[in-house]
């Protein structure tokens, strides 16, 4: 059995690069499908729909799909899902709000 050393820099390097990787995939400005759901007043069926046809980008977060507000309000602005879109900024609001008060400690 080989013991596999590491220097010091290059876990530091390493752990920092990690460190941007979960910044990016956990940003505040993503959302998970049910939440999306909601947003965009659709149902999980026509999400699912939306993500085979590439009309709305997503990722895979621990095999879950996560989308960002930002794509989601440019699916509203090239009207491929009829939403309000008052009710767009209101739902964003809400949610930065609801996830600064989870970032301040409180319980979900």
């Amino acid at each position: 059995m080989e013991i596999i050393t590491m220097d010091n820099e290059v876990v530091k390097t390493m752990m920092e690069k990690i460190d941007r990787i979960a910044d990016y995939v956990f940003k505040k400005d993503n959302v998970p499908k049910e939440e999306a759901e909601i947003l965009l007043k659709i149902s999980t069926r026509t999400l699912q729909r939306m993500r085979k046809d590439k009309t709305i980008p997503y990722m895979m977060v621990r095999s879950k799909c996560r989308y960002r507000l930002t794509d989601l309000e440019e699916c509203v602005r090239r009207k491929i899902v009829h939403c309000n879109p008052k009710t767009l900024e209101e739902f964003k609001h809400n949610y930065l709000m609801t996830r600064k008060e989870a970032d301040d400690g409180r319980d979900w």
